[in-house]
């Protein structure tokens, strides 16, 4: 994208740059907040920043690449939930449940921001290639962790370990999809499901000595 710090007054990192940048952003975010990114248009944007049309295209190439900036903080709340998984302690199954349940309080929280992140991405290329690069880094420590446990003796063989914890961050991906959508909706049954998966995609079933659904968390 155009904004990216090779050239023009962005180069030098000038604070007249990085305030108009701001400006815009903060403008986005605030009409994602009541307007679908679709109905928004670059006009909008900058005559409610005041700053001109020519500003926002050395920023960004488009509104999606703009929205792609905003990726990054959902990137990074979902590393964090990815390490409280791998690296804490307890029951693999409360694990899991909680790292969801946290993914899906800050994205309802954010929702106008990951709509529009879903929207980006089906139209802008490089925003699809940030998202999966994104889901590939994510999926690395679990993939470690699932080699791990079959190390250990504790889960089966089965399916490629990168390819299975791919296949696990996009269960989460469509619980919290859902969610932003339906903001009221009752997430607890779908948390609870998609928590049931990773058990036994990981472990192949939900074995006392995995994990115990009946027990208090």
């Amino acid at each position: 994208m155009s904004g990216n710090g090779t050239s023009g007054e962005g180069a030098n990192g000038s604070p007249r740059g990085d305030r108009r940048r701001e400006a815009l952003l903060a403008e986005l975010d605030r009409q994602l907040r009541t307007t679908k990114l679709d109905d928004i248009s670059v006009a909008d944007l900058t005559d409610a920043a005041g700053i001109t049309r020519s500003a926002f295209y050395f920023y960004f190439d488009s509104k999606a690449a703009a929205v792609t900036v905003l990726l990054s903080s959902i990137q990074a709340t979902a590393a964090k939930s990815n390490d409280m998984l791998v690296n804490s302690d307890g029951r693999f199954r409360s694990r899991v449940h909680a790292t969801l349940s946290r993914l899906a309080d800050r994205m309802v929280d954010n929702a106008h921001v990951y709509r529009a992140l879903l929207t980006a991405r089906t139209t802008h290329e490089p925003m699809r290639r940030l998202w999966d690069e994104g889901r590939a880094e994510l999926a690395t420590p679990i993939a470690e962790y699932i080699r791990s446990e079959r190390a250990a003796g504790r889960a089966p063989d089965g399916a490629d370990p990168d390819s299975l914890a791919t296949a696990l961050i996009q269960i989460n991906e469509s619980v919290l999809e859902h969610l932003v959508y339906d903001p009221g909706a009752d997430r607890e049954p779908m948390i609870a499901t998609a928590s049931d998966l990773w058990v036994r995609a990981i472990y192949g079933r939900p074995d006392p000595a995995v994990d115990n659904p009946g027990e208090p968390s």
